[in-house]
């Protein structure tokens, strides 16, 4: 059962490392033409084309979109590590015994 479980775990993670990818990318398109928006809209207030209010509009807009890329990827970095944790890597666990380093040349020598 265990090992049915480890298995599943990883393809689970594998599969969800093409949707983090894509999706991402997708989030990434979605801040670059917030980001083009803002500017648009930025520069139309500037000049006095548009309203207060539609700048600060496309900046939340914009901000939005900004934490959304940043969820996103926390939860891509998350699948990251139990992907990691699946395939048995990483994490070593404090035992409380400490290691002792020998004092001792050794008997050969490299060089």
């Amino acid at each position: 059962k265990a090992i049915q479980t480890a298995f599943q775990e990883v393809s689970d993670g594998l599969a969800s490392r093409k949707t983090y990818d894509e999706q991402l990318q997708a989030q990434r398109d979605f801040v670059a033409a917030n980001q083009d928006y803002y500017r648009l809209a930025e520069r139309r207030y500037r000049i006095g084309i548009d309203s207060n209010l539609t700048f600060l509009d496309a900046q939340r807009s914009l901000f939005s979109a900004q934490q959304t890329l940043i969820t996103d990827r926390l939860s891509q970095l998350t699948s990251e590590v139990n992907l990691y944790k699946a395939l048995g890597g990483g994490w070593y666990e404090r035992t409380g015994q400490t290691e002792t380093i020998s004092k001792e040349k050794p008997s050969v020598q490299l060089f």
